[in-house]
């Protein structure tokens, strides 16, 4: 093992020979496939040596070395993933990730051994080892938080290995075993360590993602820490935004309306009470003005995150008084005096519109007004929008509406 281990550490000689590295990895495998248990002395530096090895692109023919290595390299990782015991390996990935933080080399290919461990997991072997977990959990999702030095792409990459290993043992706990581990999750985000806040919504849009309708049964408890995150990450509303970066504050805050939107998409279960909705709507509708980002982001974030998960949440609302408040609220913005307000506010007109359909009859007298005033609106984008929308509501509606002018 010792000989094999120096051999695969051994890079300048390697990097000149594809067949030398291909033995050694070769024979690793077999050693790993045939003696599982007599190979834990060495583990930590096998694991550290087979997540590290830069191995060819695909881009080569499959017969060539550097392709078969490739393979070997994934085979012999998924044999790690699968021989093992948990007892054996766990510990061995918690080290291995520690001494990657420190060398700042956190590889994908770890928490791809780990993932595929979970998922072969019986739910005795879970049930036992889950607080270890949970434990190795919360310190990787913190990498963002302490080691990503500002860089936003790497955390995003690293922290998305996480989210995917622990959406495998989520998917695998009941609810009774699952409960606790999210609102231990929830905690953790009430630190002092704002970063913690862009990864637990991006991790909770991944389960609600997974879990769709179950997801809303924990979800109560998210309500108002949403609806804070909305006002504090609106530029128009606060001088005290949740970061010092602009680039942080428009990833929070698209994170907490694609959650938001989930929520709301799969709700069956009556989720949004009186409470809940007015807590909601307020900040939600007032987005409409948060230039936050720029025009461009401005303008991807209202159509791809904020008229979607506005346009769920009047589904969920499945009440007249409440669409007629959310209504009134939107129209109240295509008074606004940015032209770019006006505009964005008569497309979440036209997807209320369009999720309501035939309920949105009522909302008609009210809505006209507003309509015929931006008929007259001095920016061309608006008043054409105006005309698609109003053609947009005949098609829904089925009726012309010149007769309501």
């Amino acid at each position: 093992m010792p000989a094999v281990l120096h051999v695969l550490s051994d890079r300048k000689e390697l990097l000149t020979n594809e067949i030398y590295q291909l033995s050694a990895v070769t024979a690793l495998q077999r050693v790993t496939e045939t003696l599982p248990h007599f190979i834990s002395p060495y583990l930590q530096d096998i694991i550290l040596q087979v997540t590290h090895q830069k191995t060819a692109s695909s881009s080569s023919s499959s017969s060539s070395p550097s392709a078969q290595l490739c393979l070997r390299v994934s085979s012999l990782r998924s044999t790690l993933a699968t021989k093992l015991p948990p007892r054996v390996l766990l510990p061995t990935l918690s080290r291995c990730y520690s001494s990657m933080v420190e060398d700042r080399k956190v590889s994908g290919a770890l928490m791809s051994v780990l993932k595929e461990h979970i998922a072969q997991m019986d739910s005795e072997q879970l049930a036992v080892h889950q607080s270890e977990l949970t434990t190795f959990f919360l310190t990787a999702l913190d990498f963002r938080a302490e080691r990503s030095q500002g860089d936003l792409q790497r955390a995003w990459q690293v922290e998305g290995g996480v989210i995917e290993c622990l959406i495998t043992m989520v998917m695998k706990l009941s609810e009774v075993t699952f409960r606790p581990l999210f609102f231990k999750l929830f905690d953790w985000t009430k630190s002092d360590r704002k970063e913690r806040l862009l990864t637990f919504y991006r991790l909770c849009d991944r389960i609600a993602e997974r879990l769709k309708g179950l997801f809303v049964l924990f979800a109560g408890s998210l309500v108002k820490p949403l609806a804070d995150v909305l006002k504090q990450t609106n530029g128009s509303r606060t001088d005290e935004l949740v970061f010092d970066s602009e680039e942080k504050n428009c990833l929070l805050l698209q994170l907490v309306l694609d959650v938001l939107q989930k929520i709301f998409l799969y709700d069956t279960q009556r989720f949004l009470s009186k409470e809940r909705a007015d807590a909601l709507l307020g900040p939600l509708v007032d987005q409409l003005e948060n230039g936050l980002g720029g025009p461009q982001t401005y303008q991807n974030r209202v159509t791809q995150h904020l008229v979607p998960c506005v346009g769920q949440f009047s589904v969920a609302l499945a009440d007249d008084a409440q669409w007629k408040t959310l209504n009134y609220q939107v129209l109240l913005k295509t008074r606004h005096s940015d032209a770019k307000v006006r505009f964005s506010s008569l497309l979440l007109l036209m997807e209320l519109a369009s999720k309501l359909k035939e309920n949105y009859v009522v909302l008609l007298p009210e809505t006209i007004p507003f309509l015929a005033e931006l008929m007259e609106d001095e920016c061309e984008e608006v008043e054409q929008q105006v005309q698609k929308v109003i053609q947009e509501m005949e098609n829904i509606l089925g009726e012309p509406l010149q007769s309501y002018f």
